[in-house]
């Protein structure tokens, strides 16, 4: 189960840099078409990055989240118009450098690790910390693409795999 996790973790890596490759900053924090119902880029690359921070929670590493009044998640942020978002650059900038100790330390969890309870508050959304880390994996490929869509929305070219 830890290798197909962990190769789905390395995806993300990569498909999370592709699916923002070519927006501007001022384009990531335009809604599409205006449409108040739907998230902007630059929202959805920094709940992405709060998802990163509950990876890091898993894997042991010492992090101090980021934008939590902008991106916190389970409810408890949402996309803003006219909000002091930072550039879209910097929260990249963040979720790169967060990949490589992250990656550490989920690869060197133990099977009896994965099969505890997850910390608080985590232990409402999931009953093991395999099962928490599963569900960050899907909600990550979830929002990444719905930024896909919004590519294509923007007339940009589809997101690319390599």
């Amino acid at each position: 189960m830890k290798n197909a996790m962990l190769t789905q973790f390395d995806l993300h890596q990569q498909l999370y840099n592709n699916v923002l490759d070519g927006f501007s900053d001022a384009e990531s924090n335009r809604r599409l078409h205006g449409n108040r119902q739907m998230n902007h880029v630059k929202y959805l690359a920094g709940h992405l990055l709060d998802s990163q921070y509950g990876l890091a929670l898993i894997a042991g590493v010492d992090v101090t989240p980021r934008w939590q009044e902008l991106f916190a998640g389970r409810g408890q942020s949402e996309a803003r118009d006219d909000a002091p978002y930072p550039e879209l650059e910097d929260i990249k900038t963040e979720w790169n450098s967060l990949y490589k100790p992250v990656r550490q330390g989920l690869s060197s969890i133990a099977p009896q690790e994965l099969n505890s309870t997850p910390p608080k508050p985590f232990d409402q959304v999931a009953r093991s910390t395999g099962e928490l880390w599963a569900f960050i994996n899907h909600h990550v490929a979830y929002h990444i693409g719905q930024i896909g869509i919004l590519r294509r929305g923007f007339g940009k070219e589809s997101m690319q795999y390599t």
